[in-house]
């Protein structure tokens, strides 16, 4: 079962991500589900803040990958947008390095076929009609709006 949130800005939603990800340990791998303009990068900004990692996170669109230090342990951000079924998943490495040494963030989850830890979470982001953020967490699927 899981929990299911609604936020009314851009930082409430990095404050609650921020105090979720408090809750984290080394290894955790997170799969963050949600459209584009949703807040999937705001939820990231807010989990970098809440294991104490100083500076802003961005996007890795274009880069597939970035790695934040300094915090309570290594967060990795990882964004699949740009990836489609042509993609050489063995070249991209990514089952190896799932779970990381820290956080493991993944956006655009749904393209990567797998294989996934066990313990991996899910979060799905969704805009509300007020223009906040619906958030679920916990749930192996999405439950229904």
């Amino acid at each position: 079962m899981g929990m299911e949130y609604v936020t009314r800005s851009a930082e409430e939603t990095r404050a609650m991500a921020s105090a979720w990800a408090q809750s984290l340990a080394p290894g955790a791998v997170v799969r963050l589900h949600g459209g584009l303009g949703a807040g999937k990068t705001t939820w990231v900004q807010g989990m970098a803040r809440g294991l104490g990692i100083e500076g802003e996170a961005t996007s890795p669109t274009f880069a597939l990958l970035h790695e934040y230090e300094g915090g309570a342990f290594p967060l990795q951000h990882w964004d699949l947008y740009r990836l489609g079924p042509e993609t050489d998943w063995c070249q991209l490495d990514l089952a190896d390095q799932l779970p990381g040494p820290g956080v493991t963030v993944v956006e655009w989850p749904e393209r990567y076929p797998g294989p996934w830890p066990e313990t991996a979470q899910d979060v799905w982001i969704e805009e509300t009609p007020a223009g906040g953020r619906r958030i679920r967490i916990g749930s192996k699927r999405p439950l229904p709006w």
